[in-house]
């Protein structure tokens, strides 16, 4: 099933696929191999480098990251579709050193991964009395992480003051994407966004002012990897956001809550149904919808 489903994807991926960061980014991990310490080093790679130095490696690693993006067999959709025909016979016969290099990478993954079960099953048995020990030892509880149980937590809105000179407001608005806007991912603002905000159609969905639309709120609630997507409620339990990210400072809640400074991201419900009436042109979506003090033009029909 996995290549059907890879074959399939082939097109869209095609379509957006960026060549140039493709090379960077593999370079960037051949010289990570390279730094490695003696008897970490990556085979496949020291196969390839290892009889070179200095600068002479660096331009061999990346001439080869090169061949990711120029090489024949990796050129379009079609080529690569085209690999799933052949055998493993017929692949080695091609002498394409990056598809030689993606088989030895993928056996010593295998490996790695046969490894790993193992070494999980074992301190799977071990685990617990360690969390035991460690609760004696400090006469406390560790920090529960709620793994594969629903969880339901609470906090309230709050900015916070990551260092010195620096506060993170509460709140960020539509005002503040536009300022961010560099015609370049990740700041790549859609031309028709822009013209909304231009003309101030933020209809219902705008601050009590009028003059923008929230985007984001930060809050003091704890998550954990896993909660994206988790609605994100008020006092009357009404959805007011959804969870997608946490901050830097709040890496540390998969051990312990900082009240101060972890914070989690949502995106406020009000940018949500922005986006799919004001953008996306879906209102007659939210009419489906039993959305609580709706405007008249997205009530649902009774």
């Amino acid at each position: 099933m996995f290549p059907v489903r890879a074959r399939g994807a082939l097109p869209d991926i095609f379509a957006h696929r960026n060549a140039a960061a493709e090379s960077s980014l593999l370079a960037f991990f051949l010289r990570k191999a390279a730094e490695l310490p003696a008897g970490q080093k990556l085979d496949s790679a020291e196969k390839r480098f290892g009889n070179l130095q200095g600068e002479a490696r660096v331009r061999a690693e990346e001439a080869f990251a090169r061949s990711l993006a120029e090489g024949k067999n990796f050129a379009s959709a079609e080529s690569v579709n085209a690999l799933f025909e052949k055998t493993p016979a017929q692949l080695k016969e091609l002498s394409d050193p990056m598809i030689d290099f993606a088989g030895e990478v993928a056996d010593l993954a295998a490996q790695i991964g046969t490894s790993q079960r193992a070494f999980n099953a074992n301190i799977a048995r071990w685990r617990p009395l360690l969390v035991q020990g460690m609760s004696e030892m400090h006469a406390s509880k560790s920090y529960p992480d709620a793994n594969r149980t629903l969880r339901f937590t609470y906090g309230d809105v709050r900015g916070y003051i990551p260092h010195d000179a620096a506060i993170y407001q509460p709140f960020t608005n539509l005002s503040g994407v536009i300022e961010k806007d560099t015609g370049r991912e990740p700041f790549d603002v859609p031309p028709k966004l822009k013209e909304i905000y231009r003309a101030h159609d933020f209809g219902p969905y705008a601050t009590p002012d009028g003059q923008n639309v929230p985007v984001n709120f930060l809050s003091t609630t704890d998550i954990i990897g896993g909660n994206s997507g988790s609605p994100i409620m008020n006092g009357r339990g009404e959805q007011v956001g959804i969870i997608f990210d946490g901050n830097y400072e709040g890496l540390g809640n998969d051990f312990f809550y900082n009240d101060a400074k972890g914070r989690a991201i949502s995106v406020d419900i009000r940018y949500v149904l922005f986006i799919a009436d004001k953008f996306g042109g879906a209102g007659y979506l939210l009419k489906e919808l039993d959305i609580k003090n709706a405007p008249a033009a997205l009530r649902r029909a009774a």
